[in-house]
């Protein structure tokens, strides 16, 4: 999965909201998923509370950091 620059951006801002494994509030929460429902395809609720679900999120975006920040690990 190739991004573009915004969206790579997108992911640094994304992460370090996420990083801990909680967002701080609400509207990070919604925005890391819209981003990850954006970016692969996927149609989560953006309130979703689905523990599955937000787990996809969270390991799909921290692998994406990885890839575009982090690229030696």
């Amino acid at each position: 999965m190739d991004l573009s620059k915004e969206d790579i951006k997108q992911v640094d801002t994304i992460w370090n909201n996420i990083k801990t494994g909680r967002a701080a509030s609400k509207q990070q929460k919604e925005e890391a998923v819209a981003f990850w429902n954006k970016v692969s395809g996927k149609k989560y609720k953006l309130s979703t509370s689905c523990g599955a679900c937000l787990s996809d999120v969270f390991n799909g975006i921290a692998k994406l950091y990885i890839k575009y920040y982090e690229p030696n690990k």
